[in-house]
């Protein structure tokens, strides 16, 4: 996404495929990084779905995630092994509401397919 008049290519990404969802980011796109995390912490369960919300352009990525539920606060910053990477943790309802607007892939938990 190069102007605040496009909008960003969403595109689904197995937990295996941590590389091509940074770089779709990189490339101006919100990655959706599905994975599955012991969330009984938060009242889930010990194997329930999650996703990370990646981007490279923080505000497009907060104007992405508000209306699922995702605070501006929770942003995860940027990291020293990937600098220019935003994200947002989606799970619960949170996770729901994103899956109602752009839904999951049914071959998206299939194993990895090298």
């Amino acid at each position: 996404m190069n102007s605040g008049d496009e909008t960003p290519d969403v595109r689904w990404f197995a937990w295996w495929q941590v590389q091509a969802a940074l770089t779709h980011a990189r490339a101006g796109g919100i990655a959706l990084h599905h994975f599955r995390w012991d969330l009984r912490r938060f009242g889930l369960g010990p194997h329930d779905p999650a996703c990370h919300i990646i981007g490279t352009n923080r505000e497009v990525l907060v104007q992405f995630a508000t209306p699922f539920g995702l605070r501006e606060s929770s942003i995860g910053q940027p990291r020293p092994h990937r600098p220019n990477i935003w994200h947002f943790d989606a799970f619960g309802r949170t996770l729901e509401r994103l899956e109602a607007t752009h839904p999951r892939p049914p071959d998206l938990e299939s194993e990895r397919a090298d």
